[in-house]
Formats: structure tokens, sequence, C-alpha cells
């Protein structure tokens, strides 16, 4: 192409030197830093009564999955979409085993869990991926990394403005104006999150590219979140934009239309204690340039004995796929019987429930209750501005038994 990304670089002026310009602020996001409104991160929270204690909320997004040491009688955290099998055994057993590395340095080439991941995730041509492919210390860092290093200059945009915050702060905190997604403006970059948290809308892998292509002008970024798409069940590869080789390529070598595709591995394998994730870019070339930039060894040598094993772990994802449908199927079920005004939104097949419960007041009680029975569940108004939603994690039927009875003093209202 005439133009690439890879080797212009936008003059940084140092972020305690100057105080940024006024932008106009995403639905659910903090203000940045300085902001003279005085509907601060703070005041703001209190109001919502969300539960942030963990975040400086002047500074961060906040997430879920932060109350579950924080809370005595705590058994599962519903707050977040994480496999509810727990991790593979047989990587918890491989993480243990690294303790007896720990005198020593991770491999700076994370091999050979890097080749491993690569040839799990494309069998077809494991090579050609692994040359394309990064793992950093969950997918936040190579996410922060593609979008000050990797990405084209201009504003930002996303699909929908209810999904995974995360793209939305690296890009605001990299001086990025927010604007919507339409031929009218030109943007630089472009978040998606397929299936998207916590809506659960999912475009297969031809409406993506359709989308894309459509959506996209020359000389753009594109950062596609697949971290959810493994529940999609044994097809997942087929239907995974890491299976378009070329037309990924040719999408940038023709148009200059960059599209890395991300993945945080610590949904499907639980396990974001450990921070594991990975991005796949549209040539090597991509690659090298991100390198040159990421903290060496930002993955330990537990992470990657984790890793190295768990893709090894076949009947671990054919439990998922057999298990997790059949739960969320008797979850929605059961709400819809308790509640029947409240709407259940999502792939059949996903690990979370989004919920509509038409009432701000009874969302914000749902989440009241259900911290004080120990199972926290996510507030919809924290960071997406939802106030009537609340996400529920797909869960065992014992634990999800003792949700519904925490949710009980709600029925009729």
């Amino acid at each position: 192409p005439g133009s690439t990304n890879l080797d212009r670089q936008r003059p940084r002026t140092p972020p305690a030197m100057s105080k940024p310009a006024a932008e106009p602020h995403s639905i659910g996001m903090c203000p940045p830093v300085g902001d003279d409104t005085h509907n601060t991160p703070k005041i703001q929270a209190h109001k919502s009564g969300w539960d942030c204690t963990n975040w400086d909320l002047d500074t961060q997004q906040p997430h879920g999955g932060q109350e579950w040491n924080s809370i005595p009688n705590f058994l599962e955290d519903f707050s977040v979409t994480t496999n509810f099998l727990g991790p593979p055994r047989k990587a918890l057993a491989a993480c243990a085993g690294a303790l007896q590395h720990i005198e020593h340095y991770p491999a700076a080439n994370f091999e050979p869990a890097h080749s491993e991941l690569a040839a799990w995730i494309q069998p077809n041509d494991p090579a050609d991926v692994s040359s394309r492919m990064m793992l950093g210390n969950g997918a936040s860092e190579l996410i922060d990394l593609v979008t000050r290093i990797g990405a084209h200059p201009g504003d930002f945009t996303v699909r929908s403005e209810a999904q995974y915050k995360e793209y939305e702060r690296a890009a605001l905190a990299d001086g990025r104006t927010m604007v919507a997604p339409s031929s009218e403006n030109n943007f630089g970059i472009m978040a998606l999150v397929n299936p998207c948290n916590p809506t659960g809308e999912y475009f297969n892998v031809e409406r993506m590219k359709k989308y894309i292509e459509e959506t996209c002008s020359d000389n753009t970024t594109v950062l596609l979140d697949e971290s959810m798409q493994l529940w999609l069940g044994p097809g997942w590869r087929e239907d995974s934009l890491v299976s378009q080789r070329d037309w990924v390529r040719n999408l940038y070598e023709t148009r200059d239309v960059s599209v890395y595709i991300i993945h945080s591995w610590t949904k499907i394998w639980s396990c974001p204690g450990l921070r594991l994730g990975s991005v796949v870019a549209p040539t090597p070339e991509h690659i090298a340039a991100l390198k040159k930039h990421q903290v060496p060894w930002s993955l330990n040598v537990f992470a990657l004995e984790f890793l190295s094993s768990a893709v090894k772990d076949d009947e671990f994802l054919q439990q998922t796929w057999q298990i997790v449908p059949r739960l969320r199927a008797q979850t929605s079920e059961q709400l819809v019987k308790m509640f029947p005004a409240w709407e259940v939104h999502g792939e059949a097949w996903l690990s979370w429930l989004w919920v509509d419960t038409k009432d701000a007041g009874v969302a914000t009680e749902a989440v009241r209750i259900c911290k004080a029975a120990g199972v926290p569940i996510r507030n919809g108004g924290m960071g997406y501005n939802l106030p009537t939603f609340i996400r529920i994690k797909v869960a065992s039927s014992e634990k999800t038994d003792v949700l519904l009875r925490a949710l009980e003093p709600l029925v009729g209202r």
C-alpha cells in the first residue's frame, strides 16, 4: 500500500506536561483525568450504587470480577464471563509444576507455548499463524500496544457502545476522539467484539467480513476481539477470522486496512489470575513493529506452562460445549418464569446471560441482594450505562439455585 501504519508515529506530548483538550465522553466511560465537570467518576459511581472499591475511578476503567475476595459468604462470581468449569485440571497441575522453574527467566520468545498455541488455533497452517502472532499479559496488554503502536492515527469508533470497554479506554488514553461508526466519519481505528460482551450479539464470519468491508474506509485499523467465540462449538475455527488469511492479507495490501484478531484466553480456560492473551496481525511485519515496544517477559513461567497444557486438553472443551448451552437454557427459563417481563439476550451457547429487567431500581436491588447472598452479578449501569440490565454468568445448577433464591424478593416488582 502507498500508506502504512507500521512506520508512522504520531508526535507524543508527555501526559504530565499537557492538559488534554476537551473531548466528548463515550457512554459509560469515566471522564479523563483533569476533567473539570462536577460529575466526577467517584460521584457518579456512588450515585449509581456501583461497587468499584478496588478501582481508582478518577484514572481507571472499572471491570467486573473485583468483589470475590471481599464477600465473607462468597460462593460464585456471577459478575464475570469465565468458564464455570474452572481451569483445566491438567493445566493447573502444569502451572503448579512450574514452581521448580521460578529461579529462571521465562523464554523471551514464549516457546514452545507460542508455537503450540498457533498450531491449536490453525492446525492447517500453524507456521503462518505463528509468524503473525504475538502473546501478551492478557488481551489488555495487546489492546493497549496495538492501539498505541500498530494502529493508524485518527479517531476511534466501536460497533456497539455496549461492548468490552478496554478498547475504548486504550483509545481515549492514546488521545483519540470517539466518533460514531458511519461513512461520514473518517476514523483511524475501529474495535469490534464478536460475540459482543455483554449484549451477546454474534456475527458469523461472512457477515463480519462484509461489515468491515463496508464500514471501514481505506487506511484503517480494525481490532477484532474473538475471545468469547470459542463457546460456539467444535466449528469455531471455521467461523473465526483467523481462518480468513487471504482475505485479511488482501484487505491490507489493496486498501491498507489492518485487521488484528485478539483473544483473551483467560475466559475459556478460566484463568484471569494468570493474564494470558494473543493477537494475530495481518503480516509478520506488523508483529515485528509491536515487539519493539513490548516489555520483555510479559508472560511468566506459570502462564506459559498452563498454556502449553491447556491447548492439548480437548476433553475440557468438549465438556464446555456440551454443558454450557444446557445450563444457560435452564437459567434463562427459570428467570423468565420468575420474572415474565425480563428479557434475556445473547446466543444460546454463550457463557453469560444479558438480562433487561426493564427497571433500573429492580436491577440495582438485584445486584445488592445477590452480593449479600455471596453470588455477585454485573450491574449494567457500571461502564455500559445501561442501568436496567444485569449480566449473569452461566454456572452449575446448585450455585444458580442460590442466585435464583436470592432474587425471589423481587418477584412481582
